[in-house]
């Protein structure tokens, strides 16, 4: 698995950001989520940071994705959470990973918008129908087995894209 670190600055002090120090964050099972989060987050620390590195005291970030491996990993990366400076976009009210959830966000450095989609076909249809059944409490252990080998089929995918790949049609528009 490749790894490219993320570079941010908190108050003046360049900070390194790595995804196995995402994960250790997590503290949870959503390492999908976690890969997910951190390859989005590459990409916009790539496209937002072409001037000068972008600043964590400066991002607002929206997100269609409610789950708490994305939300973690944004936290850990850029501390829009705890900063009050992360919105959630998503029609549900859910805290964790729904069928309908959506898989784009926005960034904004103050300066820049960027608006990222992941690219169809990295999400199995498989996924979303599991996820359904366990929210429904319907689940059983083949269940959750099969949920786990597509979580790491999806984890793998997402880190064996280039970014261009992973969220094309990226849109990076110049603030006034």
């Amino acid at each position: 698995m490749k790894t490219t670190d993320i570079h941010i600055i908190d108050n003046g002090v360049l900070l390194t950001r790595s995804f196995e120090e995402a994960l250790k964050f997590h503290r949870g099972n959503a390492y999908w989520g976690c890969a997910l989060a951190f390859r989005m987050l590459q990409y916009a620390a790539q496209l937002l940071s072409r001037e000068k590195t972008w600043e964590w005291q400066d991002l607002t970030i929206e997100s269609g994705h409610p789950g708490p491996g994305v939300k973690d990993t944004i936290e850990y990366v850029t501390g829009c959470v705890s900063a009050g400076r992360f919105q959630l976009t998503c029609t549900t009210g859910e805290t964790r990973c729904v069928s309908d959830m959506d898989y784009s966000w926005r960034v904004n450095d103050g300066k820049q918008y960027l608006t990222l989609r992941l690219a169809d076909g990295i999400v199995s249809s498989e996924f979303l129908q599991l996820l359904d059944i366990i929210n429904r409490n319907e689940a059983n252990e083949h269940h959750y087995e099969h949920l786990e080998s597509l979580k790491k089929a999806m984890t793998e995918k997402i880190w064996s894209l280039d970014l261009e790949q992973a969220f094309p049609d990226a849109r990076l528009i110049r603030s006034c």
